[in-house]
């Protein structure tokens, strides 16, 4: 029996021995670990009903992996992206959406300057994380920077003004990352979970306007006394965001405020001094002068973010003509009040 229990006891040695040797292996696993902070990424205030691409603006991305353990560890980390808050299941464009209604403006979100969209592990639409490799000595850390670029698409100027923002906070961003002991990282990032880094995406969508017109050509004209009016028209269009209640005036280069404006010859009579009256009206019955005192001649309408044409009735009066042949010639100002 006492041989027996001293047997017994020099056994226990040798495997207390081997558990003391391998902790430290697990310890050193455990012992990698990265945070981040991205920072916000502001479109600022945008006029969209031009249909051009508003400049793309950048976010930066911050983060330091730590290294806890005794012996240098390579790692492979992946900073993950996926839908946020008000764009859920629509990855490439996201959305962001008006905070007073639903509404929405698209943007995609690139990493740096290439043309690679920032996805996330395992999604099959945006399957593309930045990731980054890296070696840290033991009981040391390294800290690096990324950007992020943001891009609003063009074409959207039927979104209504205001402020619109999508919050990729909780699980919409993730640190994915996997390590080895030595020089050359893992090939994947899959192997553990190391927090996230919330951002927000927001853009102000301002009222604007937008306008052109066509030239009001009364073309050839009896320059004797009796002779009948003539009428012609010409377009105006004016293209405002969705819900802005704008007015345009006309204003003749005489400065009449009641669309009653003065064509002068353009010099192909040496010497001519004559002049050609018009008026400038709202209706198609001459009945409405139009000019450029707000909310008493001007034209009312609601924008809707495309181009809405506005008809210009034009008249020379035929009582009043009396002037030589020559070309004749006016500008009128068009001005849109929102």
């Amino acid at each position: 029996m006492s041989f027996l229990s001293r047997t017994l006891q020099a056994l226990r040695l040798p495997l207390l021995c081997a558990l003391l040797w391998w902790l430290p292996m697990g310890s050193a696993q455990a012992a990698v670990n990265c945070t981040a902070q991205m920072s916000a990424l502001n479109f600022g205030t945008v006029e969209l009903v031009d249909g051009s691409t508003p400049p793309s603006v950048n976010a930066t991305l911050t983060y330091t992996c730590n290294n806890t353990g005794n012996s240098t560890e390579s790692l492979r980390v992946c900073f993950n992206i996926g839908d946020g808050d008000q764009s859920l299941g629509s990855f490439d464009p996201r959305l962001m959406k008006l905070t007073t209604g639903n509404n929405t403006l698209k943007f995609r979100l690139f990493q740096g300057t290439s043309g690679t969209v920032w996805g996330s592990n395992g999604n099959a639409a945006v399957p593309n994380p930045f990731t980054d490799t890296m070696s840290i000595a033991r009981r040391s850390s390294v800290t690096r920077s990324t950007t992020m670029r943001g891009e609003l698409l063009a074409l959207q100027g039927t979104a209504p003004p205001g402020q619109y923002t999508d919050n990729f906070g909780g699980i919409h961003t993730s640190i994915t990352l996997s390590s080895n002991q030595g020089s050359t990282a893992p090939s994947t990032c899959n192997g553990s979970s190391s927090g996230n880094f919330p951002f927000v995406v927001n853009a102000t969508v301002a009222k604007s306007c937008l306008v052109t017109a066509d030239p009001l050509n009364f073309g050839s004209i009896d320059g004797l006394p009796g002779m009948g009016n003539r009428d012609q028209t010409s377009t105006i269009n004016v293209t405002c965001s969705a819900s802005t209640v704008y007015k345009v005036g006309l204003s003749p280069s005489n400065g009449s405020t009641t669309g009653a404006g003065v064509m002068s010859p353009t010099g192909g009579v040496p010497g001519n001094t004559d002049t050609v009256a018009y008026r400038l009206y709202r209706d198609a019955n001459r009945s409405l002068p139009w000019g450029s005192v707000v909310d008493t001649n001007t034209a009312t309408a609601t924008g809707n973010g495309t181009a809405q044409a506005l008809t210009v009735y034009g008249r020379v009066l035929g009582s009043s003509v009396n002037v030589r042949p020559d070309s004749y010639r006016d500008t009128v100002t068009v001005s849109v009040t929102y």
